[in-house]
């Protein structure tokens, strides 16, 4: 067999005639040069209108920016001269899709010479979060419940940091905690006036406001927490005169210490406590273990006898012109139930603007001062001397409320807080 000798042609030094170069077919502005159907190893040119691979086709000719435009249709819009290195137009709805595999993650990467990743934004398609990367370092991230986290990449509200609540029946929540510094602050710079107002049902209740040096409550009203010596929940009439009882209140939560943990992506979630105010079954002990479910998520771990050193129990006023008068009952604390049972936790206003319940045969006076008449309602008190045994100071006669009693509401400042 004879040997072939294929000698390669050189155009370096040389010009090059374009007139001579040709494809099979002429082609027309637009076109792109596409391998010929068939095994010939031909090109051929073609239009841009279908798919095709290996190619970045637009539909209309690039007019936007200094690097690639994928364009659509056109907008009308122009483009920021930073941002300019790809460009992606369609007069219509447009955007990027990043698909990733169900264990994997979807990255925008942001880098340069010191660090190819110093900002990155990723969905971890294993835990289904997202997270955001500054100066590399996880600065927030939102999971999978729908709640933002920041500065953190736990939602517990024992980790240092902020989370937004997102999730299904808690849309709106707010929990800031931080060691060492006021989790808040709040700075009113052109002049003095609210700093906080409280609203309720889309209604404005009140206000914390600051005029010069003085910072202001409006409208004020100190409560604490109390309970009946029982834990039962009878009825109990708004303004009943209250007194303290010798036993102190109790409540326990459960709480599990959580070790430290790092996700697919290798971010750290340090070890921390999660903890659940709950009431103790009967049956049960401080130390005992327990399971338990928080921010939709089942921990084991024991229970634990919260501190108090200042709140006491109560009762209803049995006794006239009684000094162990606490102040006068608010409302229920409906929204304090236990894991495995309510714990009948009350609102004991005692100090500040609120109601007082007079009974039926006495008649009061702007200025009046009150005292217990030992059936949990209030009577005049005798003199104008400020005493251990007064609850209040008469402020307006007009009854704010009638019970079928007989006896009524009046608003007074209570002065045993």
């Amino acid at each position: 067999m004879s040997k072939t000798q294929i000698t390669l042609a050189s155009l370096d030094g040389e010009a090059v005639n374009e007139s001579k170069i040709q494809i099979s077919n002429a082609g027309s502005d637009g076109n792109f040069l596409q391998k010929q159907s068939g095994n010939t190893g031909g090109l051929t040119w073609a239009s841009a209108s279908a798919d095709a691979d290996d190619y970045f086709a637009s539909l209309s000719s690039k007019d936007l920016g200094s690097g690639l435009h994928l364009k659509v249709s056109d907008t009308g819009a122009s483009v920021d001269s930073q941002p300019d290195t790809l460009v992606l137009e369609e007069n219509g709805g447009s955007g990027i899709t990043i698909l990733s595999g169900t264990g994997s993650s979807g990255e925008i990467a942001f880098g340069d010479s010191g660090d190819n990743n110093i900002g990155r934004i990723v969905y971890a398609h294993t835990d289904n979060l997202m997270y955001f990367t500054v100066n590399a370092a996880e600065i927030m991230r939102i999971i999978s419940a729908g709640n933002l986290t920041f500065a953190k990449t736990s939602d517990n509200f024992g980790t240092a940091g902020i989370t937004l609540y997102g999730e299904s029946g808690s849309e709106g929540h707010f929990q800031a905690t931080t060691s060492g510094l006021a989790p808040a602050a709040f700075n009113r710079l052109a002049d003095d006036g609210e700093l906080l107002s409280w609203y309720q049902a889309g209604g404005k209740e009140g206000s914390i406001s600051v005029s010069g040096s003085t910072v202001s409550y409006n409208t004020f009203c100190g409560a604490h927490w109390s309970r009946l010596a029982d834990n039962s929940k009878p009825t109990i009439l708004r303004g009943t005169v209250m007194e303290s009882i010798a036993n102190m209140m109790t409540w326990y939560q459960a709480v599990a210490d959580v070790e430290e943990s790092t996700d697919s992506d290798g971010n750290v979630t340090p070890a921390h406590q999660v903890k659940e105010s709950i009431n103790l079954p009967d049956g049960k002990s401080v130390g005992d273990a327990v399971t338990f479910t928080s921010q939709g998520k089942e921990y084991t771990g024991t229970y634990v006898k919260e501190d108090n050193e200042q709140l006491p129990m109560c009762k209803i006023s049995d006794t006239a012109d009684s000094k162990a008068v606490y102040g006068v009952f608010m409302t229920w604390d409906d929204a304090d139930d236990g894991l495995d049972g309510d714990v009948n936790d009350m609102n004991v206003a005692s100090l500040g603007a609120f109601v007082v319940r007079i009974h039926k045969d006495e008649t009061v006076a702007i200025g009046d001062y009150l005292q217990s008449k030992g059936d949990g309602t209030a009577k005049k008190q005798a003199d104008d001397i400020l005493r251990a045994s007064t609850i209040a100071k008469v402020t307006s006669t007009e009854k704010t409320h009638t019970h079928a009693d007989g006896s009524y509401c009046v608003p007074c400042t209570l002065h045993c807080g």
